[in-house]
């Protein structure tokens, strides 16, 4: 996305903030700022832009330091997101199933590898997170139970499945 902005004619370089929902264009100087601002619409078809306030603190945020990202650094804040969302997931499995602390670090480490190598395939495709990348998280799920077959009871893995369907979706795991 943030290099198809950047070939926008006036545009000097794009960034996006670390929650993916603000970008930022920089134009070169004496360019037409509306028409810019009309092509960046298209290219992201739901955009709008912010009331003036919150425009300017995020301006003002970009100014000093805040995290903008270039189109080559997104990958990595994936790669962060997807430790984060594993260590969630895995931390409420492992109390919803009241496993012991050595089977809930096995199965935070399954869930961080699958979590991250999904959201790694699902960058380099591009695209998004469209069909494609649910078909990757539900390919995901059901490799980490089958993966934590070698370490829980199988009462234990058909409870990790349902409780992976529930935040899934259907046809998201089966035992």
């Amino acid at each position: 996305m943030l290099a198809s902005l950047d070939e926008i004619p006036g545009v000097r370089e794009s960034r996006v903030d670390h929650s993916g929902r603000y970008f930022l264009l920089a134009v070169e100087p004496e360019t037409n700022s509306a028409g810019i601002v009309e092509r960046a619409r298209t290219a992201l078809a739901d955009a709008r832009r912010p009331d003036e306030r919150v425009e300017a603190d995020l301006i003002d945020g970009y100014r000093r330091g805040d995290r903008w990202m270039r189109a080559g650094e997104t990958a990595q804040l994936s790669r962060e997101e997807a430790h984060i969302l594993a260590a969630r997931h895995a931390s409420d499995a492992a109390k919803s199933l009241g496993l012991d602390e050595g089977k809930a670090q096995k199965l935070s480490a399954v869930m961080d590898e699958e979590t991250v190598a999904a959201f790694d395939r699902i960058h380099a495709a591009g695209g998004g997170l469209g069909p494609r990348a649910h078909q990757e998280f539900q390919d995901g799920a059901r490799r980490v139970i089958e993966r934590s077959r070698s370490f829980l009871s199988e009462a234990e893995v058909v409870h990790l499945s349902e409780y992976i369907a529930r935040f899934m979706g259907d046809g998201a795991a089966s035992h």
